[in-house]
């Protein structure tokens, strides 16, 4: 039986807390190279085994390990076993966007609205993670940057970043 995803906040914003969430990154489940630029993220190892990519090195940590990922440090994970992985990931300073993007994607997820990679499969919702995730791409897909931004406006301009929050993030937690 396929497991699903699943997100619970730990520790938002909302209380003056560093944005802190226990989720699950399901076998196969990725991101592509990236950075932040508004906070660090700090994954921490539950249960299972997680590659992460951070500048030039690639990491394999299991339970117990952690890593910190500066503002502006390019980085990506996978989840390469077959087994799930349940971490903890800690956003300092929170941000109630990042929140709110984490949910949304489990959600879309959990609709079958997302890939088994956990990407979106519509692009507007695609779009609108990587605002809300504060996620600046890397390499060649930074090109694509100026057509995710014009879309983003779109996406919010005609109310479907509303709608996602309202459908995915206005639950009690």
């Amino acid at each position: 039986m396929k497991k699903s995803g699943y997100i619970k906040l730990i520790g938002s914003v909302d209380n003056g807390n560093k944005s802190i969430a226990r989720l699950n990154i399901l076998p196969g489940e990725k991101t592509p190279w990236h950075y932040h630029t508004l906070f660090s993220e700090t994954f921490s190892i539950l249960k299972g085994t997680l590659e992460v990519g951070r500048r030039r090195d690639i990491l394999h940590l299991k339970q117990g390990d952690a890593v910190t990922i500066m503002a502006k440090e390019k980085h990506y994970y996978h989840n390469t076993s077959n087994e799930e992985c349940i971490i903890t990931t800690t956003i300092d300073p929170g941000n109630k966007n990042f929140e709110n993007a984490l949910l949304i994607l489990k959600g879309l997820a959990s609709d079958g609205l997302a890939t088994s990679a956990g990407t979106p499969k519509r692009f507007a919702h695609l779009v609108l993670f990587v605002y809300l995730s504060n996620s600046k791409m890397t390499g060649i897909q930074k090109m694509a940057e100026p057509v995710f931004n014009f879309f983003t406006k779109a996406a919010i301009k005609k109310g479907q970043l509303d709608k996602l929050i309202e459908k995915y993030c206005n639950l009690t937690q």
